[in-house]
C-alpha cells in the first residue's frame, strides 16, 4: 500500500503597522476589519497610538488566534496641525526589525479592507519585493461620493506591503517627507534594481474619506474636491457589497 507524503505548506508570518490617534470609530472600523481576514497565518500588529483620550481598547490581547498585538502609546503627541505618522512610522518599522517577518504592511485606520486583502497582497508578493494596487479609489461616505486615482506609478500607502529588505528605503522615505510617504517611496524604488508589482484589477481596499474625528490629509477629505455623486450608495455597495452597512 502506498502512504502519500504530505507535508504543511510554510505560512508566511507578517507584520502590520498603524498609526492611529483621535478616531475612535475608525479605529474600531479598522480592527472589524482586521478581525475578519481570511489569512490565517500568524500576524504582528504595532498599533501606535499618539492622541488624548486612548482609543485602541479595542484591539484586546487575545484579538486572533496567531496575532500578536502591540500597542504603543507614541511620544511624538498629535496637537491639530501637525503631522506625526512619519514619526510614528519609523519608531514602529524600527520596533517590527526585532522580528523575523517575511512581509510589512501599512495598515490606515481610517481606510476599508476587504476580507481577501492581507492574503491576496501575500500572492501578489511572490517573488517580488513589493506589492501594491494601483488606481485607488476613494470614497467619502459624508458627502456619499467616489474618485478613482490615475496613480499608475505608485500605490497608496495603505495599499502596499514590502520585504524587511525594503526597510531602508522605507526609512529614508519617512525621514524625506512628512506627507505622502508612498510617492517618496516609490519615486526612490522605481531607480533601484528591485521588483515591484503594481497590479490593477478588483479593489482589495479604499481610501474612507471625510469620517469622524481626526481629519486626514489625502484629496477626498475636503467638499472642494469634485467627485462622482453616490446619492443612493450604490457605487458603495458595488465596492464593499454587505459592509456598506459600517459607513450608515
Amino acid at each position: 500500500m502506498d502512504v502519500k507524503k504530505t507535508t504543511k505548506k510554510r505560512i508566511m508570518p507578517i507584520a502590520l503597522i498603524t498609526p492611529t490617534g483621535g478616531r475612535p470609530k475608525q479605529i474600531e472600523l479598522c480592527a472589524k476589519f482586521m478581525k475578519h481576514q481570511d489569512y490565517e497565518g500568524d500576524v504582528l500588529w504595532i498599533v501606535v497610538d499618539d492622541c488624548v483620550p486612548i482609543t485602541t481598547d479595542c484591539i484586546p490581547s487575545d484579538f486572533r488566534a496567531g496575532w500578536t498585538i502591540n500597542k504603543i502609546i507614541s511620544p511624538n503627541k498629535w496637537v491639530p496641525g501637525l503631522n506625526t505618522q512619519a514619526k510614528n512610522l519609523l519608531m514602529t518599522i524600527s520596533m517590527v526589525e526585532q522580528y523575523k517577518v517575511d512581509a510589512i504592511f501599512i495598515i490606515e485606520d481610517d481606510d476599508y479592507y476587504s476580507p481577501q486583502y492581507l492574503s491576496t497582497m501575500i500572492e501578489k508578493m511572490k517573488g517580488f519585493d513589493v506589492a501594491g494596487q494601483m488606481c485607488t479609489v476613494y470614497y467619502n461616505p459624508i458627502f456619499r461620493g467616489w474618485m478613482r486615482n490615475a496613480n499608475w506609478k505608485h500605490a497608496s500607502l495603505f495599499q502596499v506591503a514590502f520585504t524587511p529588505d525594503m526597510i531602508p528605503i522605507f526609512k529614508k522615505s519617512c525621514l524625506i517627507k512628512r506627507a505622502f510617504i508612498d510617492m517618496s517611496f516609490f519615486r526612490i524604488i522605481s531607480g533601484l534594481p528591485y521588483k515591484v508589482n503594481l497590479f490593477d484589477g478588483k479593489d482589495l481596499a479604499i481610501g474612507m474619506k471625510g469620517l469622524p474625528g481626526r481629519t486626514g490629509i489625502g484629496m477626498g477629505h475636503r467638499a472642494e474636491i469634485r467627485m462622482n455623486r453616490d446619492p443612493d450608495l450604490d457605487k458603495l455597495k458595488e465596492l464593499i457589497g454587505d459592509d456598506y452597512m459600517y459607513y450608515l
